[in-house]
């Protein structure tokens, strides 16, 4: 796999295949570039996908600290340093965690970096929080902070909460056991980014600067705070619409990654 070296000498591992336009793909948590492997298919005719490992996953460096503190900064300044580094406009898509570190690589990169953002299902808890909504922050705070304290704690297959939380009842016992002791290896790094999610210092005036255009997917059977999330992403957004994905749930990138791949072209 290429790297690219980071300004603090650590090293960010990305896939990269097709040509054309590039197209950066920025997976979910826990997880790595590959997740986008069956959407990768369906634009590699069109762009030139490139899907980095986030600090910490696959084959890229760990930041130096892992805390929830600026962790989203941290993470997105690596992607932003990636985008920059292609010397053209690049059109961004983010998947869930991966939605949430698009959005800060936009706000740090330079402005003429980023052409395009794609966000299927940002866990953007912070949007919540800047536009007062606590009906909806409220009852997904709770859930997300008692499974991050087990998962901490080191409880054995803890990870199922946040897994059929997303997914839908049962999904965890569902998955190949490959699978599921790969999420259970990393429920401890999932635990901070899902902490770091409620913890972001983005404002609402930085996000009313991002004046590319900005489409947000939610999945028609997927929980409701991720249509509340794109509500509120809307209202700060200056130039964002919501999609939504016809029989999907949170799993879209395997369940319709024609269709996922179809939003991301358009």
């Amino acid at each position: 796999m290429p790297t690219l070296e980071l300004a603090d000498g650590r090293k960010l591992a990305y896939r990269e295949e097709g040509s054309g336009p590039p197209l950066v793909m920025i997976h979910g948590s826990p997880g790595e570039g590959r997740s986008w492997a069956r959407v990768v298919p369906h634009l590699k005719e069109r762009f030139r996908t490139i899907c980095p490992d986030l600090p910490g996953y696959g084959g890229s460096d760990r930041l130096e600290v892992d805390q929830p503190a600026g962790r989203m900064d941290a993470m997105g300044a690596a992607v932003a340093q990636l985008v920059e580094s292609l010397d053209e406009p690049v059109r961004l898509a983010g998947h869930s965690f991966g939605g949430n570190i698009a959005l800060q690589a936009a706000l740090k990169a330079r402005p003429d970096a980023v052409e395009r953002i794609v966000l299927f299902e940002p866990v953007y808890f912070r949007a919540l929080q800047l536009v007062g909504d606590d009906a909806a922050l409220g009852p997904a705070a709770a859930y997300f902070e008692d499974y991050a304290r087990r998962a901490t704690a080191g409880e054995p297959e803890v990870v199922r909460l946040m897994i059929d939380y997303w997914f839908g009842d049962g999904a965890f016992v569902r998955m190949a056991d490959p699978i599921r002791r790969y999420l259970g290896a990393f429920a401890v790094s999932n635990a901070i980014d899902v902490r770091s999610s409620f913890v972001g210092t983005s404002t609402a005036a930085e996000l009313a600067q991002l004046d590319r255009p900005v489409t947000i997917v939610d999945g028609e059977t997927s929980q409701d705070v991720v249509r509340s999330i794109g509500r509120a992403l809307v209202k700060l957004l200056p130039d964002a619409r919501m999609e939504g994905l016809a029989g999907a749930n949170h799993g879209m990138l395997d369940t319709h990654p024609e269709a996922v791949a179809r939003l991301i072209a358009t």
